[in-house]
């Protein structure tokens, strides 16, 4: 009687221990799955937005162009699907508020080139301070909070291969000159 009770308690024990450790190995599972979904919106979130950025730098130059036009439209409707997926698997409020603004300062920059009241360049640096802001949150919230993002510096990186003034002439500007159209 003794040996059937070690037994069965044997058993007990042995059936705790593997239901324990498939409980454990879920959770993990699942942790490693919202990590991954998080960082794949992520990424495709500031790629749309860059996306937008760069056809609302095109639109500046050629604010007719009905093909940009499309495409902005397109690239703002993906960036702003992203930004809600966001809002649904995030758990930091730093990372929803910085999607947000991605999406608002993008919008505002590409409203501008079709005649909306923002001004284009402070859209823009908006729009840069708060994709760092963004890296900085999600970064965090992923686990990997104690390293930095990086940022280009104040002043131009260098041409390659070219030195001295003709180095700064050739590089795009950050702003347009003063009086010249973005």
């Amino acid at each position: 009687m003794t040996a059937a009770l070690f037994t069965l308690a044997g058993a007990l024990v042995g059936m705790l221990g593997t239901l324990a450790t498939e409980l454990v190995r879920g959770r993990r599972d699942d942790r490693k799955l919202w990590r991954e979904e998080l960082r794949s919106t992520c990424a495709t979130l500031a790629s749309e937005v860059s996306r937008l950025r760069d056809i609302s730098h095109e639109l500046s130059r050629t604010p007719d162009d009905s093909q940009l036009q499309r495409d902005a439209r397109q690239a703002h409707s993906q960036a702003r699907a992203l930004q809600e997926r966001l809002r649904l698997i995030s758990k930091s409020v730093e990372t929803q508020e910085a999607g947000r603004q991605l999406i608002h300062h993008v919008y505002h920059q590409w409203r501008a080139t079709q005649g909306g009241a923002a001004d284009f360049w402070e859209a823009r640096r908006g729009l840069d301070e708060w994709l760092t802001k963004f890296y900085v949150a999600a970064r965090a919230e992923l686990g990997l909070d104690s390293s930095s993002v990086y940022e280009d510096p104040s002043e131009r990186l260098p041409v390659p291969g070219v030195i001295g003034e003709k180095a700064a002439a050739d590089v795009l500007p950050i702003e347009p000159a003063p009086g010249k159209a973005p």
